[in-house]
């Protein structure tokens, strides 16, 4: 079994790398927010030959402002449990070093020692509890941002079948879709990585 200190500072690790999937998704949702805005301007120059459109480029221009707030959101919960974890190995670290110490002192020192022990044996349960409220609260929000995409994907290949309809306008439309397929694709995986990350995880 893998010792808690080197559990906890995997963890640590691991919380880190997450936290950075989530920044860069968060960034890729800005440039969709963009693509989405460009799509909207594009649906109004095409006039009634878009109008299906509409609703469509709306929608994109919302689910990407609710990516956005989502990913920032994510992203600082993924940053808590970095902090938390790291309070968690500093913890551990301490009592490794406090037990390894213990054999080679004095009965009375050894019993002022104990009491120490006990103390941060009980910070750590305070951390542990807290993390493991951070990882579903973090769970959950993975998983409704990867049900966002899962639609945005949805939604992009009805916005290319729609696009068909618009004439001179067709080919920039269908662009349009495709980059924001693209990007929602490029979104769920970084939210996939950090799901599996997630999952390793043992607490």
């Amino acid at each position: 079994m893998q010792p808690a200190s080197s559990q906890i500072a995997a963890q640590t690790a691991a919380s880190a790398t997450i936290s950075g999937h989530l920044f860069r998704a968060s960034l890729i949702a800005k440039r969709m927010a963009l693509a989405a805005k460009n799509s909207r301007a594009m649906v109004l120059r095409a006039g009634t030959k878009a109008a299906g459109l509409k609703v469509i480029s709306d929608y994109f221009d919302e689910l990407a402002g609710k990516t956005i707030r989502l990913s920032n959101t994510i992203n600082q919960c993924a940053i808590s449990i970095s902090r938390t974890s790291v309070r968690q190995w500093r913890t551990q670290t301490f009592l490794d070093r406090l037990a390894n110490s213990q054999s080679r002192l004095a009965p009375d020192k050894s019993q002022q020692l104990n009491a120490a022990m006990e103390n941060r044996h009980l910070f750590l349960t305070d951390q542990l509890h807290s993390l493991r409220s951070q990882l579903a609260e973090l769970k959950e929000q993975l998983a409704d941002i990867h049900q966002y995409m899962q639609s945005s994907n949805v939604v992009a290949v009805t916005f290319r079948l729609e696009a068909t309809q618009t004439g001179e306008f067709q080919p920039m439309l269908e662009n349009m879709a495709s980059t924001i397929g693209k990007q929602s694709n490029d979104i769920k995986a970084h939210i996939t990585t950090s799901q599996i990350k997630l999952s390793h995880f043992q607490i």
